[in-house]
């Protein structure tokens, strides 16, 4: 008897299985050649309720998911740059199946399979002759480019007993933020500059962004009305020809200027190319631009752009978003190197030695000559001495200064000047990144220039000094009081912003 309900219940499974629309891939064909993001696309109806796929590429687990309905069709997203996935060689497409499950009685049941070959080819047919290629931004007048900018910060932080143990640094990711700005070309010249409009912009169907800009710590609304340009002439090859801030001159007669003060600017320049043509593979001497505005002149300014030597790169050609691209790659690195350091390194330590590293990859379409997306990854590693004990009124230790060869003054919360020395020497070391570049109010929040990533002082200490190492910020100032114990702490700050053009 219970064999027969047993198969009842099977031959019931069944037929609903059977009722749905046919499950089989309808998207993309049978030998299609893809890149970038592949949209996959299967019947709607044809996951029974409580089924799923799974999905394979080369005979690869890849996830198990329902993907989300698109009209007619579930559209499962495969993107085959996330994955890594290199070019297929010609001749060796990869399979890609996708298995339909079905729970029953607390186990999963293949009912059915579907599968197509796909050649990937992300960086194929884009052409580079022998002689290189010239790398140019081309300026239209009246042209306008759109861009996102997102960015994410994390911290870690590893005991100094602990790291020398081969321990691993704990994680911290704290929230990000983004902001939207645009660039117009107002316009451009025989030798190949133009002017550019640089301006912040409102969230998409809003007229206000919430932003932390200048030396606030937490987020405030700007409108649209608040969002002030900045004008910078480039070079074809990116480089800052000047830069300025407009001059504002009230009808009533009051001061000029005085607007200014509650205005929202942002600085972001646009990468810098090689000034001779490139080849895949070459390297060159290049510079890395940071957004700068001294706000103690805001009107007297002739430069918006700090720029810091870097080793330029032709890592590849590849396409994104629909276009063919060179992927560049600057990369900018600084730090100690003590004994103490060389042993840690030795023993695969998490932390060895002081160390502050920035890179960035930038794909630069070869069609429209745009910049598409950048990546830039910053990156702080610090061993900090913290008090521990100690009667009130003491001296405490300050942080360490800039690296060697970098800038001090670091960016935080905006960029105003300085704020890298007045960081904490814990967790909160992160305010050092300015969120979004260089993004501040007009008012001057305590400090003048701001520079790349500097010094991490004690409270209201200086940042690290140019070119060198800097003093560290002293600690609480009072009477002199009992001596005090500091413990050691490895601190990572790490900044990943993501610049992508919207339209």
């Amino acid at each position: 008897m219970k064999k027969w309900i047993g198969s009842l219940i099977l031959a019931g499974l069944t037929s609903v299985v059977l009722a749905q629309a046919p499950f089989t891939i309808v998207r993309p064909a049978d030998g299609a050649k893809v890149r970038e993001t592949v949209h996959v696309l299967i019947p709607k109806g044809s996951i029974p309720e409580g089924g799923y796929i799974g999905v394979f590429l080369g005979g690869k687990f890849l996830e198990a998911t329902v993907p989300p309905l698109n009209g007619k069709f579930y559209d499962y997203a495969l993107n085959t740059k996330k994955l890594a996935l290199a070019d297929t060689e010609p001749g060796k497409p990869l399979k890609l199946e996708l298995v339909l499950y079905v729970d029953y009685e607390k186990t999963s049941r293949i009912v059915e399979r579907t599968s197509v070959d796909i050649n990937i080819g992300n960086q194929a047919n884009i052409p580079v002759g022998n002689n290189g290629i010239k790398l140019r931004y081309t300026f239209v007048p009246g042209s306008k480019m759109i861009y996102r900018l997102d960015q994410q910060v994390s911290v870690s932080e590893i005991s100094d007993t602990q790291n020398s143990l081969g321990g691993k640094a704990a994680e911290f990711t704290q929230d990000g933020e983004s902001i939207r700005l645009a660039y117009e070309v107002m316009n451009s010249y025989g030798d190949g500059d133009g002017l550019l409009r640089i301006q912040p912009l409102p969230e998409k169907g809003k007229d206000y962004a919430l932003l932390t800009a200048g030396a606030d710590t937490t987020q405030r609304k700007y409108m649209d009305y608040d969002m002030a340009p900045i004008y910078m002439r480039i070079k074809s090859t990116g480089q800052e020809v000047f830069g300025s801030l407009p001059l504002y001159t009230p009808m009533d007669g009051a001061t000029s200027g005085q607007s200014i003060t509650e205005n929202l600017f942002a600085t972001f320049p646009l990468p810098t190319l090689p000034a001779k043509a490139v080849r895949v593979g070459d390297s060159w001497a290049s510079q890395f631009q940071e957004g700068a505005v001294d706000m103690n002149n805001p009107f007297e300014v002739s430069t918006l752009v700090e720029q810091f030597p870097a080793r330029g790169e032709f890592v590849d050609t590849e396409w994104e978003g629909g276009h063919p691209c060179a992927k560049i790659r600057h990369v900018i690195e600084a730090g100690t190197k003590t004994s103490d350091g060389k042993k840690l390194k030795g023993q695969g330590a998490d932390f060895a030695d002081d160390k502050i590293s920035l890179e960035e990859t930038i794909w630069f379409a070869l069609d429209s000559h745009k910049v598409l997306k950048i990546v830039r990854d910053e990156t702080i590693e610090r061993k900090i001495q913290t008090q521990t004990s100690g009667a009130p009124g003491g001296f405490g230790p300050g942080g360490p200064g800039g690296m060697p060869g970098v800038p001090g003054g670091g960016p935080r919360m905006g960029g105003t000047s300085g704020a890298g020395g007045g960081g904490k020497a814990s967790r909160g070391e992160e305010q050092m990144f300015s969120p979004l570049g260089k993004m501040q109010r007009g008012a001057r929040q305590g400090g003048g220039k701001s520079g790349f990533m500097g010094g991490i002082g004690g409270p209201g200490g200086p940042g690290g000094m140019p070119g060198g190492m800097g003093p560290g910020g002293p600690g609480n100032f009072g009477r002199q009081g009992a001596p005090a114990a500091s413990t050691s702490t490895f601190v990572r700050i790490r900044s990943l912003r993501t610049f992508t053009l919207e339209q």
